[in-house]
């Protein structure tokens, strides 16, 4: 028991340093929704398409259109002469105000809306998607700050355990009971772990700097994002996992899927589209207005209307309609062959993932078993050396295989919770519930 529970005083000591830091990965996850530029960007996409749908809508609705000119003819001198009993100079003056209206066109403007009302739906799923793709990349980036931040403490406790040694083999040496390759090897071990704190610090540094960009944040300042520091695993960490679960949650919250189901159902809006234009046309016009010569003081004489219905029947366009047909239904068996293939990498992506989660939590645990153990044998090796029962490459030796353990718990656990991040965006969920 006494050795259990000493194998968890370095863990503790991590945990004593989660509120260190500034940010948490939610916070961070947050701040990207609201910052990056390429999230902002696609809000206009979609509210570009948004006025797309507004185009298709405007076919439904008549045409009105109003037209004025004014035109002064001055005939030739000959044609004067000939006798033509014209004034040689004639101003004319006209006023229309005209509206045309497409009663039918083959239900080309239903699938035209239609198109245009599944593509702003396809925009916001984009951004969904984005966002799925932006958030994975923060906690990969987040993650690889905090390793970072953990071996940088590792790396530190290190130097602490040679700078103690490096006392004790000093006032060894000094009693004569010690040599002085003990306090040189203790020296080079101690000097060796600044330059580790050195590397990690940088390493940070690097993560931060990446992690900044994906936030929106200036990079170019000293203002960057501080991490906090990995806490201890909870039950959710290493609780149960059912890969068919969450399959069927990727296959239903996917927006990269859902976009493509969008592509298909756009791809069979448009062949509709196409398909309209080997119906007829059926459109209704009229016009009022008023045409005067001499003046522009227009009188009931003046006025002049029409009203008109126009069929309009395609009998041959040299093949071109049905080209654009089968290039519509072409492109439709593409959507779905690309829709079955996305599903197909989906379910592998999820699967794999879950192999990942479960493998780090199962290293988690082992390592954390042979840090008990790296720990009572580094004890037992200190304390011979201490009454010169054992000598100094036994006790680096120990030593060297407890930080590399550390290490590698920590690496195991930042592991195990940026496979869960990775399982919850193939999944969809990284962005399921949040506010934007």
């Amino acid at each position: 028991m006494k050795y259990f529970i000493c194998s968890f005083v370095f863990i503790i000591l991590l945990a004593a340093r989660a509120s260190a830091g500034q940010m948490t990965l939610e916070q961070a996850f947050d701040r990207a929704i609201i910052g990056n530029p390429t999230v902002l960007a696609v809000v206009q996409r979609i509210n570009q398409a948004r006025e797309e749908v507004a185009q298709a809508r405007a076919a439904y609705y008549p045409s009105l259109d109003l037209s004025t000119s004014a035109t002064r003819k001055q005939i030739s001198r000959n044609e004067d002469e000939a006798g033509s009993g014209l004034d040689r100079t004639t101003d004319t003056y006209d006023g229309f105000l005209s509206a045309s209206w497409t009663l039918f066109d083959g239900f080309s403007r239903e699938y035209t809306l239609e198109a245009a009302l599944l593509a702003q739906e396809q925009e916001t799923a984009g951004r969904e998607d984005l966002i799925r793709t932006l958030l994975a990349s923060v906690a990969s980036s987040f993650h690889t700050a905090q390793l970072a931040l953990a071996n940088r403490f590792i790396s530190e406790s290190n130097r602490d355990f040679y700078a103690g040694q490096l006392e004790t083999a000093r006032i060894k040496q000094e009693a004569g009971v010690g040599s002085l390759s003990d306090v040189l090897n203790f020296n080079t071990s101690m000097n060796q772990a600044e330059i580790e704190i050195e590397k990690y610090t940088a390493d940070y540094d690097v993560a931060r700097t990446a992690l900044a960009a994906l936030l929106g944040m200036d990079a170019r300042g000293d203002d960057l994002p501080e991490p906090v520091f990995p806490e201890l695993e909870e039950t959710r960490d290493m609780g149960g996992l059912d890969p068919e679960s969450e399959i069927a949650h990727a296959l239903a919250h996917r927006p990269d899927l859902n976009q493509k189901e969008l592509d298909l159902k756009i791809a069979r809006s448009n062949a509709e589209e196409a398909r309209s234009a080997f119906y007829p046309e059926l459109s209704l016009s009229g016009s009022v207005g008023a045409d005067r010569t001499g003046d522009a003081r227009f009188e009931t004489d003046d006025i002049e209307n029409s009203v008109g219905i126009e069929l309009t029947y395609p009998l041959f366009a040299g093949g071109g309609d049905r080209a654009a047909l089968r290039e519509a239904l072409y492109a439709g068996t593409e959507a779905e062959l690309e829709l079955k293939n996305l599903k197909n990498e989906i379910i592998s992506e999820v699967r794999q993932d879950c192999f990942t989660v479960a493998a780090a939590r199962k290293q988690l645990t082992l390592y954390r078993q042979n840090a008990a153990l790296a720990i009572q044998n580094r004890d037992m090796v200190a304390k011979e050396y201490e009454f010169g029962t054992a000598n100094q490459v036994t006790l680096n030796e120990v030593q060297n295989t407890l930080t590399e353990t550390r290490q590698r718990i920590a690496l195991s656990l930042i592991t195990l919770r940026q496979a869960w991040y990775e399982l919850k965006a193939a999944t969809g969920a990284i962005h399921s519930g949040r506010e934007d």
